[in-house]
């Protein structure tokens, strides 16, 4: 909050300043931008009419997901991973997108292989036929190789899982080959595309409207790169400050659901830290569908389920089928 504050406080005084030095022109500019910036707002905003039947299907009977595969008995990622969860009853599986320097999209969540592979090595800038030889470290004495995009899908489509592509950039390349592979497929009520860079589901509308995406939320996109606000994005003070100031602005809005209408998205993404029953109760209200990410708490599960709100989750095999049977379809 204080680095809210603060930007107030900066915009106050140079709007003070204006007015005591007669600076007409600036003035101007100050009172003209927010009329330009809705004019281009209405002018440029997505909407979701050509996409609303395929997100009804795409929800329907849909109760969990695997966040990343079951990364606690398989590696992240990999056909092992998204085999573990579909045997732990999942009914889609969420993986991250990523491309090779010659063109080739693949599965991984880091810009490296260092965390998850045996080699340390920039994914954009190595070629696939170098990625596709590096060994996922092991998980439970399980390992597999870094799969191809096309491969996966192919995949889920056969085994009957729904699928959250997770775009971890907005390399426009990447965005175009993710739409043409969705309606080469037909599989639109199957897909849904979401990322925390608000360009990718933007784009994505602008190429093809039918498209289920979402925007995904969290309290410090900007600023952190962890989940437990530990690790800045930058050691430098003034950068990490601005970061913050972005985080407080970024929250402080969300309510008003500006950002996701303007992008034309059918889905919030919201992390588990962030979830409430007004904030799901508003999300509907105003004509999004919620899920919840990266649930691995029982309770944090009991709640959502009763919310009829849809999680994925670390470990697949601890869900209990059991809290899902009030909302069964029949």
């Amino acid at each position: 909050m204080w680095a809210f504050l603060f930007l107030w406080m900066t915009l106050t005084i140079v709007t003070f300043l204006m007015i005591v030095g007669r600076c007409t022109i600036l003035i101007y500019l100050v009172f003209c931008v927010p009329i330009l910036t809705t004019i281009l707002y209405f002018i440029f905003k997505n909407d979701t009419a050509a996409s609303s039947s395929n997100r009804e299907l795409f929800f329907k009977n849909f109760n969990f997901g695997g966040h990343r595969g079951s990364p606690e008995k398989a590696p992240e990622n990999s056909l092992a991973s998204f085999l573990k969860a579909k045997e732990d009853g999942c009914d889609l599986v969420e993986f991250d997108i990523h491309m090779s320097s010659d063109g080739v999209p693949l599965l991984m969540h880091d810009d490296t292989t260092e965390r998850t592979g045996n080699a340390n090595l920039k994914v954009e800038e190595t070629k696939w036929e170098v990625l596709k030889g590096i060994e996922l470290k092991p998980v439970k004495n399980i390992t597999d190789k870094i799969p191809q995009f096309n491969e996966v899908i192919d995949w889920c489509v056969e085994n009957g899982l729904k699928m959250l592509f997770d775009m971890k950039n907005d390399n426009i390349t990447l965005i175009e080959l993710v739409a043409e592979e969705i309606r080469k497929r037909n599989i639109y009520d199957r897909v849904m595309v979401s990322s925390f860079n608000p360009i990718v589901p933007w784009r994505l509308k602008k190429i093809d409207p039918r498209i289920i995406t979402g925007i995904t939320l969290d309290r410090s996109y900007y600023s952190y790169s962890d989940d437990f606000r530990k690790l800045p994005f930058t050691t430098n003070i003034f950068a990490h400050f601005w970061n913050e100031i972005l985080d407080e602005i970024n929250m402080i809005i969300q309510p008003l659901y500006i950002l996701p209408k303007f992008l034309g998205v059918d889905v919030v993404m919201m992390s588990f830290r962030l979830i409430s029953e007004n904030l799901i109760r508003e999300s509907k209200e105003k004509g999004f569908s919620v899920i919840s990410w990266t649930v691995n708490d029982d309770d944090y599960m009991r709640i959502l389920a009763k919310l009829n709100v849809p999680f994925l989750t670390d470990i697949s095999s601890k869900v209990d089928k059991k809290i899902f049977e009030a909302n069964k379809i029949i």
